[in-house]
């Protein structure tokens, strides 16, 4: 439901409606408590309205997340900053509106115990709000950073010039003219799969998918969803871990075959 809006990723787009709106409703939030000459209707009105679009903005920045994970892996840290957040901007609405129903009331313990809640609500919606959006700008930075060391590391010439001594090359065709013809031989080192098992530490990643070798290395510390996935298939054939969690994904697919250092033999 909130995945794009007009083909671009809807997270990034109302997320800045929470990053903005729910810190500025919150601090407002904090003066018509401790400062009653900031307690006008006008004032009220537009804290109010505020903190009713936050929460707004965080249920539908939590959803297009949510949406955005199935397609590209998001970090558990930014993953639970945003849920902290939307609960407290929750928290932040249903307080706020029993503290201005009772400010129009007789001042009262209740009133002042409210106004307490509704300034400590508020820190913690604006520090939750501040981590959240730091946790996905890390990760949106690193994304970006490990793709240009993709790029540089996928050249041909630098991938085979660092080849495992324990990866072999394909058999040299003989001069004998062949009975039939027979495939063009691939240029692509041949690794086996006793190979692959000895690299299975984070040090050292190597992993199966579909028949082809990948050194997933670099990686481990890159990878959006975290490093326990791509720790877990260190050493072993991981198609059908790879297959569930990202076949038919045009991105992920890509970024994989930049890791590719040979074929199954």
């Amino acid at each position: 439901m909130f995945d794009t809006v007009n083909g671009l990723p809807a997270h990034p787009l109302f997320i800045h409606i929470v990053v903005v709106l729910l810190p500025l409703s919150a601090i407002g939030m904090i003066a018509l408590v401790v400062i009653p000459q900031f307690r006008g209707k006008v004032q009220k009105y537009f804290v109010a309205s505020g903190v009713l679009i936050s929460l707004v903005g965080a249920f539908i920045a939590k959803e297009s997340g949510a949406a955005l994970q199935q397609t590209r892996g998001v970090t558990d840290e930014h993953h639970d900053w945003g849920n902290r957040t939307f609960y407290l901007a929750i928290a932040l609405t249903l307080i706020s509106a029993l503290w201005l129903w009772l400010d129009t009331k007789p001042k009262s313990m209740v009133r002042t115990v409210t106004g307490i809640l509704v300034v400590l609500i508020s820190l913690a919606a604006v520090i939750s709000t501040v981590l959240a959006g730091d946790s996905g700008a890390k990760q949106v930075w690193e994304d970006s950073a490990s793709s240009s060391t993709i790029s540089m590391t996928a050249d041909p010439e630098k991938s085979h010039s660092t080849v495992d001594p324990e990866v072999t090359s394909e058999p040299a065709a003989t001069s004998e003219p062949a009975a039939t013809s027979e495939p063009a031989a691939t240029s692509e080192p041949v690794i086996t799969v006793a190979a692959v098992a000895g690299h299975n530490s984070a040090d050292d990643c190597w992993a199966i998918v579909n028949g082809s070798i990948y050194d997933l290395t670099q990686w481990i510390s890159a990878h959006p969803g975290g490093r326990g996935p791509i720790e877990s298939i260190c050493g072993v054939d991981a198609t059908a871990a790879f297959t569930n969690q990202h076949g038919g994904q045009g991105a992920p697919e890509a970024r994989l075959a930049s890791f590719k250092i040979g074929i199954l033999g």
